[in-house]
């Protein structure tokens, strides 16, 4: 391996590394474009609009693969915290439904 794969080429900058503007998401950037107005050039989130009951079914599923195997208590507990922490205010009666669900299933 050559130094010219490990390091980008120095600059004539004072410390003689790479540029700022040479560099876009830790690669070398060589011909210094700019983005066009309707280029994404930063991460998308949330792309896509999601309802509720999709988001409800999402934090299902992850709360199965992370505790699915607790008590349907502990599994009420984690699904409160992450249905709080997306906004979401589910009734009691639902979280102790879908902890059922979770742990039967």
């Amino acid at each position: 391996m050559t130094d010219a794969t490990r390091a980008p080429e120095p600059s004539t900058g004072p410390d003689g590394g790479a540029d700022a503007a040479d560099s876009v998401g830790g690669a070398v950037h060589r011909d210094r474009k700019l983005s066009r107005p309707d280029e994404q050039s930063a991460p998308a989130m949330d792309t896509h609009p999601t309802d509720d009951e999709a988001r409800i079914q999402g934090v299902v599923v992850q709360t199965r693969a992370d505790v699915g195997d607790k008590s349907e208590e502990r599994i009420a507990d984690v699904l409160r915290q992450r249905f709080s922490d997306i906004g979401l205010d589910l009734g009691d009666d639902r979280i102790r439904a879908l902890a059922a669900e979770v742990a039967g299933g």
